[in-house]
């Protein structure tokens, strides 16, 4: 249990770090994405403002709002082209860009002008990138102004490069830290949890001793004076005490085991006895008792357990069904491609609704806070039904409808 436990906690640790390095690189690319973009927006109206060229060193400088000096001026690689109504290219500036030819620059001015985009991007065959503004004036003349890019977007590639490292580096240490140190963090509860098992463990086997006595004392007093209501009610303490002493050592027991025997198991014979040993006592206690049960339904798993699976859900069924109730025992194939054997477990439950079922899984719950009520019981039987289902990798819920309270289990077919 602790190593699935020590395991869920190394996963839920290592979905925070990679939430919290994902959101701490995402809004750092996200950054230096949106800062470029603006600069070289920046830069499109400047050249858009100044008729396809750079300005001075000191206007760069205002705009842009970094330090400026000619040599960082000349590093920008641009061209510009005027185009006239008729989308003819009418001049054309090409000064600060080396590597393509007029050609190429008129190629790439009538591929700009097929766009109909005021602003966009477009790659060079070499992979050259290039970021462009249109600008209409009024006499239907255009001036184009194009800038390459091509420094921004690989400074932008080599981030996200440099991201990606830092972040499955960073993730490979913390995920050896959280192994090492999940041992340390878990020895408190393993500490703890042991002590709670061995106290029940113990303190079942130290109660017995003084029950027996009682026991034995109390039959030693019917012997002599006969039975009263004293020593009948001593009686049923008693037993009742002794019950509760067993069954809180079953659920230490199951808890121990990390897993279970498993073994082909016929779940319908398992389903079919247990109804028939509870048959004759519900009919007795004037209930209504109907069972439909489909042959040869296997499961793996431990019969012994599965079978005080059965008897737990049937026998909490009995208790809690009301006086002339119907308590119905279904077990059927359920699904069609993914096939699992479901165990429903109803009964007549007229004071069902507006009850919290989400609790009644927990151990000592009891929907009577009192602990008053006539039906006997100590809130332990569910839980240790839970812990069967959970042991065999099954799924158990409960459902509520039409004054009917139903136990579902689900188990995976062999």
């Amino acid at each position: 249990m602790f190593r699935r436990l020590r395991l869920q906690f190394i996963v839920v640790a290592t979905i925070a770090v990679s939430i919290m390095l994902i959101s701490v690189i995402g809004i750092l690319n996200a950054s230096k994405y949106a800062t470029s973009e603006k600069r070289i927006n920046k830069i499109l109206d400047l050249l858009s403002e100044n008729n396809g060229v750079l300005p001075d060193e000191e206007v760069v400088e205002k705009i842009l709002g970094r330090k400026t000096n000619p040599d960082i001026i000349v590093q920008y690689r641009y061209f510009s082209a005027y185009v006239d109504s008729s989308n003819k290219v009418i001049t054309m500036n090409t000064e600060h860009i080396a590597n393509l030819s007029d050609t190429d620059v008129v190629f790439y001015v009538k591929k700009i002008l097929s766009g109909n985009n005021k602003y966009g991007n477009f790659t060079t065959t070499e992979g050259q990138k290039f970021a462009y503004k249109l600008n209409l004036h009024d006499d239907e003349s255009k001036l184009i102004v194009v800038l390459d890019t091509t420094s921004y977007i690989e400074d932008r590639d080599d981030l996200i490069d440099t991201s990606v490292f830092i972040f499955f580096s960073n993730l490979v240490f913390f995920i050896i830290i959280f192994v090492i140190f999940s041992g340390k963090v878990m020895m408190p509860f393993m500490e703890n949890y042991r002590n709670q098992k061995a106290f029940i463990t113990n303190a079942g086997h130290e109660l017995k001793t003084p029950l027996a006595i009682i026991a034995a004392n109390n039959e030693l007093c019917e012997m002599i004076g006969g039975e009263n209501e004293w020593t009948k009610s001593t009686k049923e303490q008693v037993e009742r005490m002794t019950d509760l002493i067993n069954r809180l050592v079953v659920l230490s027991r199951f808890e121990e085991k990390s897993n279970v025997i498993e073994k082909n198991i016929n779940f319908s014979d398992i389903v079919a006895k247990s109804s028939k040993s509870f048959k004759s006592l519900a009919i007795k206690g004037g209930k209504n008792f109907e069972s439909d049960i489909q042959n040869d339904i296997c499961i793996m798993g431990d019969d012994g357990a599965v079978y005080e699976l059965v008897n737990i859900l049937i026998d909490n069924a009995n208790k809690y069904c009301d006086n002339g109730g119907t308590i119905g025992v279904k077990l059927m194939v359920h699904g069609i491609t993914f096939k699992k054997a479901k165990l429903v477990v109803s009964n007549t439950y007229k004071d069902g609704k507006n009850v919290d079922y989400s609790k009644f899984f927990d151990r000592f719950y009891r929907e009577d806070k009192s602990h008053n009520s006539s039906v006997s019981g100590y809130g332990v039987g569910l839980s240790i039904a839970a812990n069967i289902v959970k042991r065999h990798k099954g799924k158990i819920h409960i459902s509520y409808k039409n004054d009917i309270i139903c136990f579902n289990v689900y188990f995976n077919m062999v």
